[in-house]
């Protein structure tokens, strides 16, 4: 019995050196890097699709070039931690952002935006952040609004981004309006912003995160209308639903930067650590 134990044993240990179990080297060798297996639009970098109209989460950098912000930083710390050189920022339209992200223009979407079911029916989401409150309307400092919901602009004009949550909340509360909200949509938020500053509408409305940051870039100018109001929401990275894979990596990195404390860093460099998940 000794023996064929022994010829067992033996035999076990040939096959093990042989398929690589419990030989490191052979591991090493027989498992890729964690973004090996990745099919990504610019290899060794994380391609990201983002409305660079929409400070402090993502804007260009007139100063230095390219773009900054909290989702660009958060951005290349993810890229880094799944083993990459960077992030590469593909600015594009908000309205037009899924599509593009499902002809692969880029691998990801990191943009602000809201993860909603309706979203969940056409990509997936990894969520980053948490908003207490979703929405905030902006108004000049003179004005006499004074509301904590998109009722108290029915009769006036408002200003918006195409393709946001805001807009959709305004259009339901449209209905209920006797007298009707103007609403004028843009396709840059920038812009939308631009139209409240330049006196063509009687307020503005964004998340909170960019409304607080013209606030305080316009001290004086612009206020908050009232309170910031929604359920909340949560902040997602896009990703195609076939990228299983991706969405691993992603995920995995995102517990990476949480455990050095990079994540926290981030939203308080940007004013956002109470947006922490």
């Amino acid at each position: 019995m000794k023996q064929r134990t022994t010829i067992a044993v033996c035999a076990l240990l040939m096959f093990a050196c042989a398929s690589g179990i419990g030989n490191p080297i052979a591991q090493a060798a027989s498992h890729p890097s964690s973004t090996a297996h990745l099919t990504l639009i610019h290899p060794g970098y994380l391609s990201v699709g983002s409305d660079t109209t929409y400070p402090p989460m993502e804007s260009k950098d007139l100063q230095h070039g390219g773009y900054k912000g909290a989702d660009v930083d958060l951005a290349n710390a993810l890229a880094r931690a799944m083993g990459l050189k960077g992030a590469r920022i593909i600015p594009t339209t908000f309205s037009s952002i899924i599509p593009a992200l499902q002809r692969r223009n880029f691998d990801v979407i990191m943009s602000s935006m809201n993860d909603t079911p309706e979203r969940r029916k056409q990509i997936t989401f990894v969520d980053y952040m948490r908003l207490t409150a979703a929405e905030a309307i902006l108004v000049p400092s003179h004005s006499s609004i004074h509301t904590n919901s998109y009722a108290g602009v029915c009769g006036h004009t408002i200003s918006v981004q195409a393709g946001t949550a805001e807009l959709d909340d305004l259009n339901t509360a449209n209905k209920s309006c006797k007298s009707k909200i103007d609403i004028k949509s843009y396709n840059l938020d920038t812009d939308a912003f631009q139209a409240l500053a330049s006196g063509h509408v009687d307020a503005y409305t964004t998340d909170l995160p960019v409304g607080l940051f013209y606030v305080k870039a316009h001290s004086g100018a612009v206020r908050l209308a009232g309170k910031p109001f929604g359920s909340g929401a949560q902040y997602g990275i896009g990703i195609a639903k076939n990228a299983r894979a991706l969405k691993a990596a992603i995920t995995s990195a995102l517990h990476k930067i949480h455990a050095n404390g990079q994540y926290l860093r981030i939203l308080k460099k940007y004013g956002l650590s109470g947006t922490a998940m």
